[in-house]
């Protein structure tokens, strides 16, 4: 998947980097530079035993707060389209949000194994799980990140599900959680404009709606067999952030349905590897913290993609969540790859405990 995005960013940004910076090849080498620091962190995160974070659950989680609310300060956080959800480190940009989201899984994890004896409490078994959640959360939404806010709720409330929280208590966070939802879309006025694009795109077809309607064009001329690599039209200043999070709608232009269907079904075997290393985990050492880390992972990887192809598709609202290990964008996919370092780790431990 990162070799097939390397493809598609080259193929989504050149003219884009061309016009902005000079140079057509610029997205491109610094995603190869990512994605070269990226495998150094998988390779270096396989090594790392996984039980290790679970002992580092609180600090790893600690430093992700921290990070969340340094961000926010001006002169130290980016702001970008109005929202501020990045660090500058020199040419680099960090995006606290990505740390986070793997931060607070480990940590649910940690939480839903130590205190698997009281799981039927409210304070020990439930409330403990959000201790370092709900700030993170809250940060979260004054960047404001309302996407990364909800795929971190709603990975932690699967954990919370498969780890045996009794599902009256279920029940009253997701009844919480889509109140809190609903007040927050509509509280917001762009949040509201936002689901009113996606319910009916063609209301302001050259203003809110030009997103997703060009987004819905690229794939209809796309058809079965596509255009071409290279030869897709709404790269050209017709799509807004082609190379990053609609870069699943140039796959359809350029791929068509065929292209399409290869990267859902990717995505489907990803989901089912890394649930299998979970189920794995369980079955043959009963290791509550890696089954739920692997689950985790897997879900917060795997939920976002399809999230992201159904906001291209028109299916979902826009979220501002890219496409894994294939859309542009630096600290998302080293952080994305050194998760799927912790779950190989993971997978690891199980071959080792069978042989």
């Amino acid at each position: 998947m990162v070799l097939f995005g390397l493809i598609m960013v080259y193929s989504s940004s050149f003219i884009y980097a061309q016009e902005r910076t000079g140079d057509g090849f610029a997205f491109i080498k610094k995603q190869m530079v990512f994605a070269a620091i990226g495998f150094g962190g998988m390779f270096a995160a396989i090594r790392i035993p996984y039980r290790k974070w679970s002992d580092w659950a609180y600090p790893v989680g600690g430093f992700s707060i921290f990070l969340l609310a340094i961000v926010l300060i001006p002169g130290v956080g980016s702001r970008v389209l109005g929202a501020q959800r990045w660090l500058k480190l020199g040419p680099i940009s960090i995006q606290p949000a990505e740390i986070a989201k793997f931060a607070m899984i480990l940590f649910v994890a940690h939480q839903l194994e130590k205190k698997s004896a009281h799981i039927r409490r409210f304070v020990p078994g439930v409330l403990a799980n959000f201790i370092l959640p709900i700030p993170a959360m809250g940060l979260l939404l004054l960047q404001p990140d309302f996407g990364s806010t909800v795929m971190i709720t709603s990975v932690i409330f699967i954990l919370m599900f498969l780890g045996g929280v009794p599902k009256r208590f279920l029940g009253g966070i997701a009844a919480l959680g889509g109140l809190a939802a609903a007040a927050l879309i509509l509280g917001a006025p762009y949040r509201r404009a936002r689901l009113m694009t996606f319910l009916d795109p063609w209301q302001d077809p050259l203003g809110k709606g030009f997103q997703v309607l060009q987004s819905m064009l690229g794939v209809h001329n796309g058809s079965l067999f596509g255009v071409g690599l290279g030869n897709g039209k709404e790269k050209l200043f017709y799509l807004p952030e082609a190379h990053n999070d609609f870069i699943f709608a140039v796959i359809g232009e350029e791929l068509g349905f065929i292209g399409v269907i290869c990267v859902v079904l990717t995505f489907c075997f990803f989901i089912y590897r890394g649930l299998k290393i979970g189920l794995q985990c369980w079955e043959n050492r009963h290791d509550r913290f890696g089954a739920l880390a692997a689950t985790g992972i897997t879900l917060a990887l795997g939920l976002q993609g399809f999230v992201n192809m159904g906001v291209v598709l028109g299916l979902l609202p826009t979220k501002g969540l890219t496409l894994p290990f294939i859309s542009y964008g630096g600290s998302a996919l080293v952080v994305d790859l050194f998760a799927v370092g912790i779950l190989l780790n993971i997978s690891k431990g199980n071959l080792e405990e069978r042989a």
